[in-house]
């Protein structure tokens, strides 16, 4: 039986570097739900997060070998899925412009998609958050307080300094609390 301890988190990256992909296969399986999960959050659409965590685990195989074990494993894996994921909204932005169309945009067009949103916000606090805050506050709220990653993991995975981080965390905290009220007095 395969050990979960953290002695795999060092010596599977080394192995799936030197070739195993049975080490990769088994590194990938015990972090793609907590990727997928913080991709969701981010495209807001489940079938195009499923599409970058496949592109993420595609991308950390080919590159393994840049892997840095003063990391956890994980953490690599959340900056590459961060990467994809801005990656995905670059693209679709060219193209967008490129086809400049009155076609309405189905991301954009949000119609009953935004009742449903709005009637969500009052109950779930990660769609508040999400609605609410940028992009790094939000990836940096989510990976400190669901993923319980430490400041030095979200400073690598936003690739920001750690002093930033400290700050986009204070900042997004004095923004949601407000909200965490409004939405603690809306359920009582």
């Amino acid at each position: 039986m395969p050990s979960t301890s953290g002695d795999d988190e060092v010596h599977l990256p080394r192995q799936a570097a030197a070739g195993c992909i049975a080490s990769f296969e088994s590194l990938a399986r015990r972090h793609q739900v907590s990727v997928l999960q913080y991709v969701r959050h981010l495209v807001r659409h489940g079938g195009d997060a499923e599409d970058i965590v496949q592109e993420s685990l595609v991308r950390a195989w080919r590159r393994i070998g840049t892997y840095d074990p003063r990391w956890a494993f994980s953490t690599w894996l959340f900056a590459i899925a961060r990467r994809s994921w801005l990656n995905q909204v670059r693209s679709t932005r060219r193209r967008r412009r490129r086809e400049s169309t009155a076609a309405v945009d189905p991301i954009m067009a949000h119609g009953p998609a935004a009742v449903a949103i709005a009637t969500e916000r009052a109950t779930r606090l990660w769609d508040v958050a999400a609605a609410e805050l940028s992009e790094p506050e939000f990836s940096a709220v989510w990976l400190r307080y669901v993923e319980d990653r430490s400041i030095a993991e979200i400073a690598s995975v936003l690739a920001r300094p750690r002093a930033t981080v400290k700050v986009i965390l204070f900042r997004a905290r004095r923004r949601l609390e407000p909200l965490v009220r409004d939405l603690v007095a809306w359920s009582d």
